[in-house]
């Protein structure tokens, strides 16, 4: 390269000028090509390994490329829903057959066929603009001047998308929304900042000689900015679950956020993905994903709007985070997505495989039997790792941070050999199903103002719940976790879920939620406390809960609709239902054996009304309370998975004040009668013996102050007491409290 070439790529790629928060030397872009997830310098490497121990994963990346190549043709190229996973393996081939000084332009001429003249690169009705400016990347070397400059010029359009700027704006969205970042298919729909896609293109064009060399400098410089001074501290306060959970995760953050940082990594040497806290997003989404993972199926919970996937987005981008965090559990499940086949469409993924990394199951790693992502509030707790009869459980109450969260806070979720506790049956959409965004599908507490006129009511009325924050973009405090403590015993969380609830009706709502883990042989227990203070005894409560299948009420059953509605009162009710394997439905493989029974003891109130409502036309019923609502919220997508048709909805006597107590047993599916449950009250706790003598818990919880109490396991003298606030030691070495 001519001397002063080489000194004016310098003095356009170098930003001398810029230092991120945490780097103590300027951050350059290298000068060669690849930069992008792969460098010149480890070309040799990948090409002696896909002549070795990863000539599997090569042939099928070739097999790819070249049948490309004999068709003439890149498979959806032009599917503005689809990853053109055929462009990227041709121009990986290209890098492999190059660097093993084998014929591989054919691969190239393939590409340049396909982008012609450019305009379907800069086309902004619809382009895969940032998998285009990978290819790019990757084919640099094997262009002519005059090509990288027309693709480069193409590619160089995009990065004043949407915002009119090349920079970070966070125009229609923060850091922690979808679109603030771009979809797995990297194309324009759902691009707003479209972080990512512009991030690849800065990167990949800078230096190429073309007329946005300045803006490609001017995008770098804020990514080098504003990523370590902003974007990192909220992704710490966030934390490794993704805000709007891993539905919306899954379409693109789980994967595009990786993309950027890993090819900022490798295209400057700075790692950003270990700039943040150990309770980052970053750090901590191979544990957030690992836990989401239900037992019985292996596949990730209906929580949200995310569910009944395996990995949500995460095979692709597994690799790049596991070898840029050295991640055992990563990379533990990037070799599981290879071998489930993952990586069958697009086999470029599979060879960013670092083999170096050490893979690491949750068990092998020791993991503990309970995990708290402060930032999100989500709680998960289970009684063994690799087994799939295993206990699972979660509980969740956190803020708003963006759009398309749903307003769930102190939902709970329990299962074991399939569902117990789910959520309302079937998806649907945020735009075209409101009921979706309510409240009733979640189990919760409704406190039923009649003159509270919510948000998205269409079809979806009055129901007592959730203020609906949904599709509300500023981040705003509706519940928190305020107490967490993992033992090998058992596992204590309570939240504070006031703000969650409109000020109008709602004085104080908090709960309890107390795993009893039991060992193996032994049955294990829930106990939820909710305390419960409206601003008028005329609000009435209810206790609503989600069941797949259908309840057996105990005493004395009134039928209002034969089949499908039915009524018990009195005091100590036992509820009783099976577990149900295919909750995940037909697609989702069964891993666990047999079923499990659930008991639910309806200690609080005293007497109390259990309503039992479901079935064919009542699976969406609104609030029985709100008159105009008394149908079937039925939709497109209601008789999808998850499969949950019943509901119970406990109803307490009108009172300003009013405590939920429930005790739930989880037990093998003959067994027929729940185990002994004693009650005593006072004015400062509820205390619970539950269990045989041989095998009896002692369990205390405050019913006013702080939301404290005590428990005593079997065959422990002395109670322990429980914790006031969140303790998270045994996840991170030190306390994570996220920021207010």
């Amino acid at each position: 390269m001519p001397t002063f070439l080489a000194a004016l790529l310098r003095a356009v790629l170098c930003l001398a000028t810029l230092r991120a928060a945490m780097a103590a030397e300027p951050v350059a872009v290298i000068l060669d090509h690849p930069r992008i997830f792969l460098t010149r310098a480890g070309l040799s490497a990948l090409a002696a390994r896909c002549a070795g121990a990863g000539a599997a994963d090569y042939a099928a990346l070739k097999r790819a490329a070249d049948d490309a190549v004999r068709a003439g043709a890149i498979r959806w190229i032009d599917n503005k829903w689809a990853v053109p996973h055929d462009l990227l393996s041709c121009a990986l081939v290209y890098l492999i057959e190059h660097q093993a000084g084998r014929p591989a332009q054919a691969y190239v001429d393939l590409i340049i066929r396909a982008w012609g003249d450019g305009t379907m690169i800069a086309d902004q009705r619809g382009s895969a603009f940032g998998y285009h400016a990978i290819a790019y990347d990757w084919i640099h070397d094997a262009l002519d001047p005059a090509q990288r400059r027309r693709y480069g010029d193409a590619l160089g359009t995009w990065l004043t998308w949407y915002t009119g700027q090349a920079a970070i704006t966070l125009q229609d969205g923060a850091w922690e929304y979808n679109q603030t970042w771009g979809p797995s298919h990297l194309n324009v729909m759902h691009s707003r900042d479209a972080i990512t896609q512009k991030l690849l293109i800065a990167l990949a064009i800078g230096g190429a000689g073309t007329a946005h060399q300045a803006d490609a400098e001017r995008f770098l410089a804020s990514w080098a900015t504003r990523i370590p001074n902003e974007c990192i501290p909220a992704f710490d306060r966030m934390g490794g679950a993704w805000a709007e959970s891993h539905g919306h995760g899954s379409y693109g953050p789980i994967t595009v956020i990786p993309y950027a940082f890993e090819a900022w990594r490798t295209a400057t040497g700075q790692n950003l993905f270990t700039a943040g806290r150990p309770w980052g997003f970053l750090p901590e989404m191979s544990h957030w994903l690992t836990w989401l993972r239900v037992p019985h199926t292996g596949r990730h919970a209906f929580i949200d709007d995310g569910g009944g996937d395996r990995y949500a987005g995460f095979a692709s981008s597994a690799p790049l985070v596991a070898r840029a965090l050295r991640d055992p559990l990563a990379q533990w499940q990037a070799l599981q997505a290879r071998a489930d086949g993952q990586y069958a469409d697009g086999p470029w993924a599979a060879l960013l495989i670092d083999p170096t990394v050490t893979a690491s199951s949750p068990a092998q790693l020791g993991l503990p039997l309970a995990y708290l992502f402060a930032g999100a509030g989500n709680v998960f707790m289970r009684s063994a790792w690799d087994d799939p009869d295993a206990t699972w459980a979660f509980f969740g109450a956190g803020p708003h941070f963006a759009g398309h969260q749903h307003d769930d806070e102190g939902h709970f979720l329990i299962s074991r050999r399939g569902g117990l506790v789910g959520r309302g049956g079937g998806m649907g959409g945020n735009d075209e199903d409101f009921y979706w965004g309510g409240s009733l599908v979640f189990n919760l507490v409704t406190i039923f103002d009649p003159d509270e006129h919510p948000r998205r009511a269409t079809r979806n009325e009055n129901d007592g719940g959730l203020l609906r924050h949904v599709y509300e973009d500023q981040r705003c405090a509706r519940g928190s976790i305020t107490a967490y403590r993992d033992r090998a015993t058992y596992t204590y969380s309570a939240a504070d879920l006031t703000a969650g609830y409109a000020p109008a009706k709602a004085r104080s709502v908090t709960r309890q939620f107390l795993y009893l883990r039991g060992r193996p042989g032994m049955d294990e227990y829930v106990v939820v406390l909710d305390r419960v203070v409206s601003t008028r005894a005329a609000f009435a409560k209810h206790f609503m809960l989600h069941v797949p299948a259908e309840p057996a009420q105990g005493g004395t059953v009134e039928e209002l609709v034969p089949g499908h509605v039915a009524r018990t009162s009195g005091v100590g009710l036992i509820t009783t239902w099976l577990s149900r394997p295919d909750d995940f439905g037909p697609d989702a493989k069964v891993l666990s054996s047999g079923r499990s029974r659930m008991f639910m003891r309806t200690l609080l109130p005293a007497p109390a009304s259990i309503t039992r409502r479901g079935g064919e036309g009542h699976r969406n019923w609104g609030h029985p309370l709100e008159p105009t609502a008394q149908y079937d919220h039925t939709g497109p997508r209601r008789g999808e998975p998850p499969y949950c048709d019943w509901r119970l909805e406990v109803a307490a006597p009108l009172a300003e004040q009013t405590l939920f107590l429930h005790v739930f047993q989880i037990a093998d599916e003959a067994v027929t009668t729940m185990a002994p449950v004693v009650l005593a009250e006072d004015a400062q706790a509820v205390r619970l013996e539950i269990g045989t003598v041989e095998q009896r818990w002692r369990v205390a919880l405050a019913v006013s102050g702080d939301l404290g109490g005590s428990v005593t396991a079997p065959g422990m003298a002395e109670a322990e007491p429980l914790p006031v606030a969140v303790e998270t030691r045994a996840q991170y070495a030190v306390d994570a409290t996220p920021a207010p």
